[in-house]
């Protein structure tokens, strides 16, 4: 029976600032290195083998502070955050007036949609499961360092049907998710939203 530790990111200025932004690459803010050692204090008293985290720096930066363990660390692009592509950088409001058809795109088939010079949601949530069905012994405790998209579509894969739980869970910066797996079946076993 092992788990896998689900750590979303600490704060960075764009999470503040409310634009869409996957694989831009800011720090963490004075907020998100407490939102990392706040998890830090959770995952002392848990047992885990080995940390992965998104390359991106907000990942890395949060990885570095909750090795509690002192664990190696190996970063991977395999889970960084979704490609907005051309939406990335740009408020809601702006890519209504700069984008309007491809926003209704989205909007329509937001499982499909592939951002242009991104990808799809669908497409992150393969790479994210081929991450894991790849890299993970799901006998023993992984920690993974990761991103909202990432960490959503995770848990819409193990608990409904493919995409259909996505919009459902918040895992607010900081937040810590822990799914164990029992004889093969998925168990969502702790929740700490962060925040």
């Amino acid at each position: 029976m092992g788990k896998i530790i689900l750590v979303r990111h600490g704060e960075t200025e764009l999470n503040t600032a409310g634009v869409f932004f996957g694989i831009m690459d800011p720090e963490l803010t004075e907020r998100g290195i407490e939102q990392a050692k706040r998890a830090k204090k959770v995952l002392e008293d848990l047992e885990y083998h080995k940390i992965y985290a998104s390359d991106l720096k907000r990942a890395k930066e949060t990885a570095e502070i909750i090795n509690c363990k002192d664990i190696d660390m190996i970063l991977t692009e395999d889970l960084r955050e979704i490609n907005f592509g051309i939406f990335e950088g740009y408020k809601y409001e702006e890519l209504l007036e700069k984008y309007p058809i491809e926003v209704k795109k989205s909007q329509e088939d937001w499982k499909n949609y592939n951002y242009e010079t991104g990808e799809s949601v669908l497409q992150l949530q393969k790479r994210a499961i081929n991450f894991i069905e790849k890299e993970l012994d799901l006998y023993k405790n992984t920690v993974l360092v990761t991103h909202w998209g990432v960490i959503n579509t995770i848990l819409s894969y193990y608990f409904s049907d493919g995409l259909d739980a996505y919009w459902k869970f918040s895992v607010k910066n900081g937040g810590i998710v822990i799914i164990e797996f029992s004889d093969g079946y998925p168990i969502l076993k702790g929740l700490n939203i962060g925040g």
